[in-house]
């Protein structure tokens, strides 16, 4: 039986990251390097909230489906016949067999390998054949098909973002998702399209992700790309440039266009991400808790999905999209290269060292390492750079304490 919380970490721990942040410690090694803290997350923490999952281009048209697993539980995402996207639990309601291993295309159905019960894409059960020994399966009308459907899983679109929340008792998706709207002065999220689609792996903790929602490693991680501390901090008032905001389930580093100097990336000539008339245009990376990266910049929006598969693994799911036909259109192909050199370097491998995403899991798979270390119990927070990271640490506890 996994322990609680508190047997975990241990209540002088748990007593440490509550402190203001100027005394505060962060969570302690276990809760990155223990098999059984990560059940414990799958049990209390990734069910109660709304997890990403896949985006709305994974399964494009009717009749696609893909398998996905959250919180160790089997799913399957499927586009009806309606254009609409579903969630049902990946599992046969006669003997409880998968249904889907692989991502399908134009499916009509869902029959199970091994005795062959049919649903139709909505989950309702279609066929049972020979199950009471002739080929239609009830031949004497005895059995309720109807109450052997899939089951559903609670399931959300949020323009380009695929959720779940297991335990169905999360706030709408949209009180979810209002903070990242909020804070970036509702930018038109729908005018993007996608160009890319990557998955890649680290191995380390899905936490790490999160823990790195500050700018205070910029030069020294993400070298060849940020040259300047006086890029990141305004050396007069000795505050970064970029606000480190929360609320709910959302922190994000937002940057004020125009009064931050620009980071000195190449540009790339692709239309500006269109912002509503009036409104100030704010750029800024965002973190969904627990694992969804929203990027807001000028002219692209990047999106990364981390997918906890274990304590020490995490499959990094990313996607970029550009303004309307910029995103496609082949006249703008060397400006969306600018953008996807500087997240995939020129290795474009996610084990290179070359592009921010791979440079993030080098040093995610470092810290992992590092995490074996008694030393690792000690960890505090700058007060001036990393307010996301002792707010998203104490959102952990609350959750799963609730």
């Amino acid at each position: 039986m996994t322990r609680t919380i508190e047997e975990i970490l241990g209540r002088e721990a748990i007593a440490a990251v509550r402190r203001p942040i100027e005394k505060a410690r962060g969570l302690p090694a276990v809760a990155y390097t223990s098999e059984e803290f990560f059940e414990l997350e799958q049990q209390t923490y990734f069910p109660r909230t709304w997890m990403a999952v896949a985006f709305t281009c994974d399964i494009p048209d009717p009749g696609d489906a893909m398998p996905v697993t959250i919180a160790g539980v089997p799913l399957i995402l499927v586009r009806n016949g309606d254009g609409a996207i579903n969630a049902f639990h990946n599992a046969c309601r006669h003997r409880a067999t998968t249904l889907i291993t692989e991502p399908c295309k134009a499916a009509r159905q869902f029959q199970c390998p091994y005795h062959a019960w049919t649903y139709d894409l909505n989950g309702k059960l279609i066929a049972t054949p020979y199950f009471d020994g002739t080929a239609g399966g009830d031949e004497a009308g005895r059995f309720d098909a109807t109450a052997y459907g899939l089951v559903p899983a609670r399931c959300a679109v949020w323009h380009h973002w695929i959720f779940i929340n297991l335990d169905g008792n999360a706030e709408s998706i949209e009180e979810h998702m209002a903070p990242l709207a909020e804070f970036m002065n509702n930018a038109d999220f729908g005018a993007m399209k996608i160009t890319k689609r990557v998955d890649w792996e680290y191995q380390a903790n899905w936490k790490f992700a999160v823990d790195s929602w500050e700018n205070y490693h910029h030069i020294w991680a993400h070298k060849g790309h940020f040259l300047k501390m006086s890029d990141d901090i305004n050396a007069e008032t000795k505050r970064p440039w970029s606000d480190s905001l929360q609320s709910g389930s959302v922190v994000t580093l937002r940057r004020r266009i125009g009064i931050a100097p620009p980071y000195p990336f190449k540009p790339s000539g692709l239309p500006d991400f269109p912002i509503p008339e009036g409104a100030e245009r704010v750029t800024g990376p965002s973190i969904i808790f627990p694992n969804l990266e929203v990027m807001v910049v000028k002219d692209n929006l990047t999106s990364c999905i981390n997918d906890p598969v274990a304590h020490n693994r995490t499959i990094s799911r990313n996607a970029f999209f550009f303004v309307g036909d910029a995103a496609t259109a082949p006249e703008w192909e060397a400006g969306r290269h600018v953008t996807l050199e500087r997240w995939l370097g020129k290795s474009n491998s996610e084990l290179g060292d070359d592009g921010l995403r791979n440079q993030d899991f080098r040093i995610f798979e470092r810290q992992q390492v590092a995490r074996n270390s008694p030393a690792a119990d000690h960890i505090v927070f700058s007060p001036v750079w990393e307010e996301n990271v002792h707010y998203f640490q104490n959102h952990l506890l609350d959750v799963m304490r609730a």
